[in-house]
């Protein structure tokens, strides 16, 4: 049976950890549908598991306020040091928020205020329950340059660049990242001048409409909330294209849904730039419904007609059975093996299966890779990251290795203990 290291001079067979990650996902996310009275009887190791689970989709929190069982004291003491954690963290995102929106203001600058941030101004959540790793802001492509400048004067540098987005780091911040959420963990700024996902090649372009044409200097609201809905679809559908989707992220989408009526969905599943309608959303909705049924009481196809039908006769009928089939550990970072092929069911025709086999070997943006890998706690440690494309695609016939990110969460759940234990 093949093995993943877990420890140092420890292994542990790899069907083990894929069955603990399944069961733990699968478990929790149902928990935070419709929560029970009876905690489950896990193993130590899955208990830890859920740990891992539970940080990489960003629902420490939301699990601590929602579940009706207390788990072993571990378990607890790790949700209540992400509760605290959490809420500090907030702070420090909303106190930043602040600071930007002034300096936007006083440079003439609208800036929209983008996913995360714009859920904060909703009150959709509980202080310190929706996680932020970055504040994600949209200029004008006129305004971008002297964006960039007022993010700089706040203490950041540049960062990864790439086609979608500009990265800043905060100049002052540890070496050490904590695990999960922590006030201390840095909160990055990624610039962006249009909203934009490749599925899996093609890219699926938004960015009019989210921005309202009356914006004023400083950070704006979404122009509508489907327009805000608009967008975490789309966000969902790229990482649900590399199986990298979190539960937050289709949590987020639950919520929101509450507040919408037929004329939102209506505007949030219009024709993108390419002028083809949202076929993009359906495996999002398809996914997001079954995980939270309460949110969506009536069949999407009654509820949305005519978007929601448009949106389905325009979506690959293999990549809607493909959608009806899907579990949240199979297309998230709950799933423990790297896919040859991420997103191929999101191809519209064998051209693109072939276009995205090509750039599965031959990857672009390889310094925007490179400085990733430096960047990234959970990859910088990781040998299969540094390995040539032509020897990564080689290993795959030899069975599917282990995602870095996932290892990397197992690994600091496994040795997380209380900061208030001996």
């Amino acid at each position: 049976m093949k093995e993943v290291e877990m420890e140092k001079d420890t292994a542990m067979p790899a069907a083990v950890l894929r069955a603990a990650l399944k069961a733990t996902t699968e478990r929790l996310s149902a928990e935070l549908a419709q929560a029970t009275h009876q905690a489950p009887a896990w193993s130590d190791f899955e208990w830890r598991a859920a740990m891992a689970v539970s940080v990489m989709h960003g629902v420490s929190a939301l699990l601590a306020n929602r579940l009706q069982w207390a788990g072993p004291p571990a378990w607890q003491a790790f949700l209540a040091e992400q509760v605290e954690q959490g809420r500090r963290r907030e702070r420090r995102v909303r106190a930043l928020l602040e600071r930007l929106h002034l300096a936007a203001r006083d440079a003439g600058l609208p800036l929209l205020a983008m996913k995360g941030s714009a859920l904060l101004h909703l009150g959709i959540y509980c202080e310190g329950e929706r996680p932020m790793s970055d504040v994600d802001l949209l200029a004008l492509p006129v305004h971008l340059a002297a964006s960039g400048r007022l993010i700089l004067a706040a203490g950041y540098a540049v960062g990864i660049t790439k086609r979608r987005h500009i990265a800043y780091e905060p100049l002052q911040q540890t070496a050490e990242r904590a695990f999960g959420e922590h006030e201390h963990n840095p909160i990055k700024i990624e610039l962006h001048e249009a909203v934009r996902e490749p599925l899996p090649l093609r890219e699926v372009d938004i960015t009019a409409g989210l921005l309202a044409p009356g914006a004023k200097p400083g950070l704006n609201a979404y122009a509508s909330p489907a327009a805000l809905m608009r967008h975490l679809l789309l966000h969902a559908a790229g990482n649900l294209c590399v199986r990298s989707v979190r539960l937050i992220q289709l949590h987020d989408i639950a919520q929101l849904a509450e507040r919408m009526n037929s004329a939102d969905w209506n505007e949030a599943l219009a024709p993108a730039k390419d002028g083809r309608a949202a076929w993009w959303a359906v495996p999002v909705l398809t996914l997001t419904q079954r995980l939270f049924p309460l949110q969506f009481p009536e069949p999407m196809s009654a509820r949305l007609t005519p978007s929601i039908a448009a949106a389905s006769a325009a979506c690959p009928p293999w990549l809607r059975r493909a959608s009806g089939r899907w579990q949240l550990a199979d297309v998230s970072l709950s799933r423990l093996d790297i896919p040859l092929l991420p997103g191929v069911e999101w191809s519209r025709g064998p051209a693109d299966a072939l276009g995205l086999a090509w750039r599965r070997l031959h990857p672009p943006e390889q310094a925007a890779t490179a400085m990733m890998l430096q960047g990234q706690h959970s990859l910088a440690s990781s040998e299969w990251t540094r390995r040539p494309h032509w020897r990564k695609a080689l290993s795959f016939v030899l069975g599917a290795q282990p995602r870095a990110q996932t290892l990397y969460s197992m690994h600091r759940a496994l040795s997380y203990r209380p900061a208030n234990s001996a």
